[in-house]
């Protein structure tokens, strides 16, 4: 007689997660240090904006490549801030200088009262590099 192994009982899909709403429509529910400050943020662009960009020279094939890794490197600074309940928007717009004019525009809809962005700019003489970061506050 061949033996037979013992049925395992059967485990159904997981159970799915579901948030209940905090009704927390603005930071300031969370403490004074939850809202989005320009001024740290424009702090920390520059900063970072100089330690970067001072010795880098414009390369055509690794500027594309050097705008994404700076992207990554702001938003993972800013998320350190602890703008937790924020979705935030990081835009590196990197470039030759090659005396040419530039103007760089964005429009978005927001509560003036919560959201809010920092912006920064870097110039060499071969390269300007331009940061903006935004933070929407989400519910």
């Amino acid at each position: 007689m061949a033996e037979t192994e013992p049925a395992l009982p059967f485990v159904g899909a997981p159970k799915q997660v579901v948030y209940e709403n905090t009704y927390i429509t603005s930071p300031e529910g969370y403490g004074p240090n939850t809202v989005f400050k320009k001024y740290k943020v424009q702090a920390l662009l520059k900063q970072t904006l100089k330690e970067r960009m001072e010795a880098q020279q414009y390369d055509p094939v690794k500027g594309a490549q050097q705008a994404k890794q700076l992207a990554d490197d702001l938003r993972e600074r800013v998320k350190a801030l602890g703008y937790d309940r924020y979705k935030l928007v990081v835009q590196v717009t990197f470039g030759q200088k090659a005396g040419q004019a530039m103007r760089i525009v964005s429009r978005c809809l927001w509560d003036a009262s919560c959201d809010n962005f920092a912006s920064e700019v870097y110039e060499n003489d071969s390269l300007y590099c331009v940061c903006q970061v935004y933070g929407l506050y989400f519910e």
